[in-house]
């Protein structure tokens, strides 16, 4: 019984661990560049939506600089602070949106 429950504990922990890992590891924010003239949405490293904007073009709202074709954010101005931004080299996701940017 013992065992069992000792097995049974790990593996809740594990799995925990697995779930609670943080988005761009390094990095304080993420960023979505959504499709098809959706928003692109920023996220603090526990999910939670903290930005995201809605025009047609992200790139001349005010709130990322980004790369000559318009496409990509260099930086991420939020709440009186400039944030670098690069290209996430992990799999990442928030809430069924995959994390294309990484901001510090």
């Amino acid at each position: 019984m013992f065992t069992k429950t000792f097995f049974s504990t790990i593996a809740a922990a594990a799995l925990f661990a697995a779930s609670a890992s943080a988005i761009c590891p390094g990095y304080k924010f993420g960023v979505s560049l959504a499709a098809n003239n959706g928003p692109w949405q920023v996220f603090d490293n526990a999910c939670n939506i903290v930005n995201q904007v809605t025009a047609k073009n992200p790139c001349t709202a005010g709130v990322f600089d980004c790369n000559p074709a318009q496409t990509t954010p260099t930086a991420l101005h939020l709440d009186g602070q400039n944030y670098a931004c690069n290209v996430d080299l992990n799999p990442d996701a928030c809430n069924g949106q995959t994390i294309q940017i990484c901001c510090n």
